[in-house]
């Protein structure tokens, strides 16, 4: 009998060994969330300065990358520049200005992200030279469709004026934990009420507040992650962000992690099973595969953001590091930021490197857009856009994934079941196409500084 939502955090070896058994020989983790491919397969070609088409849509996403940061967190593996002076922070933001010169003037954008590195490392005024430049170069969309990432120690009441000056609408804070001790091991140097004041701030302001939360950091325990959920809803956050730990090569938290603490597969299900419920304990359903919202809430922006989504992509990201998808080619900025704002300077594209999709990326986009976010695959939906029914593709993996009760299939839509919920981002990379198992494969034996991970968020 399947588990019901409230008793499903105690796993047996043989349940744990059936699901590990059904997973078989799929990677046993991505370079980012497999969700976001093929940007968590890093195997894209290098070709410096390669041209980068001007987006002809009225569908676009555009994405605006600040690598500034106050200081380096041990889990970030993301491009982000510590240290900066004033000066190079102004030179950045007139190459973000050039470069939002290629996007046709006026056109609509259906989602705003400004992320990072942390947005609010930059001082406000430079913060507000870099939203004038988008709003004056494009349509925005409305505010709650464009949201900005910050940290507590960084967010102040002038940020604040400014996002609501400039139609922002939601503020992401990255809160990660509440604990003193926890926030200490992986080098975070706000404190836990500096977090709440944060997160007051912008709820008080009316800005749609997202909190990110990170669980299986070092010394982290259930109770302590249930008093960070419990604190963040207190302060009024509309959504939530809820990640496992994630390790990579660039991580010195790997170095910290003995084996008992890492998340294994027994680990991560037990861990994920007790978010969600305590999530629901504190008011919140989840709406995605790491996402939550307010039960008594309208659809939050994540799930606007998926809806977005729909249809072909076009999704533009200025910056260094900064990713573009444009029909069926993505397109990766230059991760160093001189040489990015050198390009720029000059006229040339800031591209590094491209990676061409073919059918099979495709594929595996769609079915990320949906078993990989948490949502029901339509197989219909998936005939008509490929011409070829799913079981074509993937009868073998579908049965074998039936059968061990981490779907449901009702020959209409395919879902994940509760158990397979908790390892949605194993049962993706199961469909990955062969090139890109084999390169996660390689990267994976790799030597490295730090441990091989198995971690597969954040």
């Amino acid at each position: 009998m399947r588990r019901s939502p409230q008793n499903r955090e105690q796993f047996s070896d043989a349940e744990v060994d059936r699901v590990a058994r059904t997973l078989g020989t799929a990677p046993l983790a991505a370079y980012t969330t497999p969700i976001v491919y093929p940007w968590a397969v890093q195997n894209f070609a290098t070709r410096p300065m390669a041209a980068r088409p001007s987006p002809q849509t009225g569908r676009l996403r555009l994405y605006v990358h600040i690598p500034f940061c106050h200081y380096h967190c041990t889990f970030c593996f993301y491009a982000v520049r510590t240290g900066a002076k004033r000066a190079e922070m102004e030179r950045y933001v007139d190459a973000l200005a050039r470069e939002l010169e290629w996007i046709r003037p006026g056109a609509a954008l259906t989602q705003l992200v400004v992320g990072g590195g942390t947005p609010t490392a930059l001082p406000p005024e430079l913060l507000d030279r870099v939203l004038a430049a988008i709003v004056e170069r494009t349509a925005p969309p409305a505010a709650d469709a464009c949201t900005l990432e910050a940290s507590p120690d960084s967010l102040t009441a002038a940020h604040i004026r400014i996002l609501q000056r400039r139609g922002i609408g939601g503020v992401s804070i990255g809160i990660e934990s509440m604990d003193d001790a926890v926030l200490g091991t992986v080098h975070r140097r706000h404190t836990p009420a500096q977090g709440l004041a944060a997160c007051r701030m912008a709820a008080d302001a009316g800005l749609a507040l997202n909190v990110d939360l990170i669980y299986g950091l070092p010394g982290q325990t259930e109770e302590s992650f249930r008093r960070d959920l419990a604190a963040v809803a207190e302060c009024g956050a509309r959504t939530l962000c809820l990640y496992a730990l994630r390790l990579n090569e660039k991580t010195p938290v790997a170095k910290q992690l003995s084996a008992a603490d890492r998340l294994d597969l027994a680990r991560l299900m037990r861990w994920r099973a007790f978010v969600t419920r305590a999530a629901a304990e504190v008011g919140y359903v989840q709406t995605r595969s790491y996402t939550y919202k307010r039960a008594d809430s309208g659809p939050s922006w994540h799930e606007r953001a998926v809806a977005a989504s729909d249809g072909p992509r076009h999704e533009l990201g200025i910056g260094m590091s900064a990713r573009s998808q444009l029909d069926d080619v993505v397109y990766r900025n230059h991760d160093q930021c001189d040489v990015y704002m050198d390009r720029v300077e000059h006229g040339h594209s800031p591209v590094e490197s491209v990676f061409e999709l073919d059918v099979r990326d495709r594929k595996t986009q769609f079915i990320a857009a949906s078993l990989g976010n948490g949502k029901a695959l339509d197989r219909a939906s998936y005939e008509r856009t490929f011409g070829v029914s799913i079981d074509a593709d993937f009868a073998a993996l579908l049965e074998r994934l039936r059968a061990a009760e981490l779907v449901d299939d009702d020959n209409v839509c395919i879902v994940l079941t509760e158990t397979g919920k908790l390892v949605y981002d194993r049962v993706l990379l199961c469909f990955y196409p062969d090139r890109a198992t084999k390169w996660l494969h390689t990267w994976a034996a790799r030597p490295r500084r730090a441990a091989a991970t198995t971690q597969l968020e954040r």
